[in-house]
């Protein structure tokens, strides 16, 4: 076996990291010295007392594993003119070789295992934000295999390399998700208001911050969700529901002009059994807008993402009207038409800027 071979097996017997042929190596040249057992001791105590160096470097252990080879390798050529006095005296310097060949492979190997640690850290370290402007969507594929939809004015992070133990992404604005199963590292989910836990499932998450409400829609398997201001109170989800949970940080122009509404932190409710292209919640995954008996500020903020534009009520009384329709690809002026017909309006555009003003009744 030659130098540098010994020094590498060392290292990674130490380290843990050595395959079982490169260990049956190992074991082969260390028979060869009538004493491995008892260095198989010093190794199983050392092992029980070694901590992690704070600082190692690899070029000085590998300076000393060299100067112990030529101890090993000489005193393996000079073993037929020992005498017995020599043999008791040989013993001890191959226990000490034995112990310091030990503390440095542990050193070593710990070393390297630090510093594969250290870059698999540095790798999820490494994060990913994708920003998703008004008028478009985007789809993606995270490094775990999950598919994710994101609507208009939604922003993911992640990292390039999910964690041992859980995959973590943050979302604010809308994400349809199909989960990867894998019951040993849930997926999750972060907004400012909650967290959607989830092992392998198909779930909708609405987190716009000037939203009314933030949404979590259950369409397969289960999913926990937990409350950011209510972290021991756990909400678990079954398919066809949908949590609801109040926007405390935003301040509608309803409630600044002072109209009331009831105070609800959150509430879940079921899904009607409609079709699948009836469902309003993932009606944005065809670039569509379904709304039902709403407020139209709330369509508003819809209208916005999809056509890319920014609306102004110059009538706050209009902001309450409740409106219902459908809008699909249909040109802004036309969808503004379709609403027209049930609540009368007027607007006039100026750029990117859609101004809406009451109409006024006439006599």
């Amino acid at each position: 076996m030659g130098k540098s071979r010994f020094i590498e097996l060392m290292a990674k017997s130490m380290g843990k990291t050595a395959t079982t042929e490169e260990l049956a190596e190992l074991n082969t040249f260390l028979e060869q010295f009538p004493e491995s057992k008892k260095m198989h001791q010093v190794t199983a105590a050392l092992k029980g007392n070694v901590k992690q160096p704070d600082a190692v470097k690899q070029k000085d252990i590998s300076t000393k594993l060299e100067e112990l080879w030529y101890k090993i390798k000489g005193s393996d050529e000079n073993s037929s003119t020992f005498n017995d006095s020599n043999k008791v005296k040989s013993l001890f310097n191959w226990q000490w070789a034995a112990a310091a060949v030990l503390v440095l492979g542990i050193a070593g190997g710990l070393l390297y295992t630090w510093k594969l640690r250290r870059a698999d850290q540095a790798t999820r370290l490494v994060m990913h934000e994708v920003r998703v402007p008004y008028g478009t969507t985007r789809k993606l594929v995270m490094p775990d295999g999950t598919k994710v939809m994101l609507n208009a004015g939604s922003t993911l992070t992640y990292p390039e390399t999910f964690a041992k133990n859980t995959r973590d992404v943050s979302l604010t604005g809308e994400g349809f998700f199909e989960v990867t199963h894998n019951a040993k590292r849930p997926f999750l989910v972060h907004t400012h208001k909650l967290t959607v836990k989830v092992l392998g499932t198909v779930f909708n998450v609405k987190a716009y911050n000037n939203d009314r409400n933030i949404e979590t829609t259950l369409f397969k398997g289960k999913v926990q969700v937990e409350l950011e201001n209510n972290p021991e109170k756990d909400i678990v989800l079954l398919p066809n529901e949908k949590l609801l949970v109040a926007n405390n940080q935003l301040q509608t122009h309803s409630q600044a002009a002072g109209i009331k509404e009831a105070k609800i932190e959150y509430q879940v409710i079921t899904l009607p059994a409609v079709k699948a292209d009836e469902i309003k919640e993932t009606a944005w995954l065809d670039n569509r807008i379904l709304f039902t008996n709403e407020l139209f500020e709330d369509v508003a903020k819809q209208i916005e993402r999809k056509y890319n534009v920014q609306i102004v009520f110059e009538n706050q009384a209009l902001e309450t009207e409740q409106i219902s329709g459908l809008l699909d690809k249909e040109s802004l002026q036309d969808a503004l038409r379709i609403i027209e017909v049930t609540t009368p309006f007027n607007y006039r555009m100026d750029g990117n800027t859609v101004y809406l003003s009451k109409k006024e009744k006439q006599n």
